[in-house]
């Protein structure tokens, strides 16, 4: 059986897909992966920039766009991988992580995923993980944003230093995101009511409450340039991120806080 299959979501990712697809065949030297991308019914020159540049990698293409989750799940029924590598089309690797990640979990069963470090392109901190989701998180996380944003390369080194070691977190970014086939299965995969955001989140959660862990890695390190997959899509950005907030909401929050989170959401004019 392979050890690894990558598996990577595109949609209208030409600015980002060659780079990306370069980087995994440069630096993921071990043979026994695979390579396995959807296309989610890409307009640009997605489909062509694969075909004339990576004829070893397959490329399965949708004929609409299925989303994030649905597309991933769809990639698995054609894998063979012992290990699941979910990878944004917006990344770079700048080393063989799958293999340190893949190293890693194999020495520890009781990990169900795990996750790298990311940084932006210009090598500063991108946080790539965080608490689950609720009101009181969520309030605290949009301060630390809106702070990032005006003193990023402040808060950058600082956040290098505090988020230096390995450690059990509640979620791992889909950006990068190593789990094992089985405990993939055992679950039913990414919940496919979520189209874009929050399936990541979801997914960890539901690991972590079968009984394994979910670990940030930041031994290994890889470049996330953010954005690859959103900026054409049918809906805005906001709108899928919150329809699937709220789905996160009711799903997992109960009627209480997903009422407050409407509200908010109302007066604001974000709905």
């Amino acid at each position: 059986m392979t050890c690894i299959s990558i598996i990577l979501v595109n949609y209208n990712g030409v600015d980002f897909l060659y780079d990306c697809l370069y980087s995994i065949k440069q630096f993921v030297e071990d043979s026994n992966y695979e390579v396995i991308i959807i296309d989610n019914a890409s307009s640009d020159n997605s489909i062509k920039v694969i075909e004339d540049n990576f004829p070893l990698f397959r490329l399965i293409c949708s004929p609409n766009n299925l989303g994030f989750g649905k597309a991933n799940n769809l990639a698995v029924k054609y894998s063979r991988g012992e290990h699941l590598l979910f990878l944004n089309t917006d990344t770079i690797l700048t080393e063989n992580t799958p293999k340190i990640l893949l190293d890693y979990l194999r020495k520890h069963e009781d990990i169900g995923a795990i996750g790298g470090r990311l940084t932006f392109k210009d090598g500063s901190f991108q946080l790539s993980y965080g608490k689950l989701p609720n009101l009181l998180v969520e309030f605290f996380y949009k301060i630390r944003v809106a702070l990032d944003n005006k003193w990023h390369q402040i808060f950058s080194d600082f956040y290098d230093k505090k988020y230096s070691r390995v450690k059990t977190v509640d979620w791992i970014t889909g950006a990068c995101l190593m789990i094992r086939r089985d405990v993939f299965q055992d679950l039913n995969g990414f919940d496919e009511s979520f189209f874009m955001y929050f399936e990541d989140i979801d997914i960890c959660k539901r690991i972590n409450e079968s009984g394994f862990k979910v670990l940030y890695y930041p031994e290994t390190t890889l470049i996330h340039l953010l954005g690859g997959s959103g900026r054409s899509m049918k809906k805005g950005i906001n709108t899928y991120y919150r329809e699937s907030q709220l789905h996160y909401y009711q799903k997992h929050l109960g009627q209480f806080q997903t009422k407050v989170l409407k509200l908010y959401l109302r007066f604001s004019g974000r709905i």
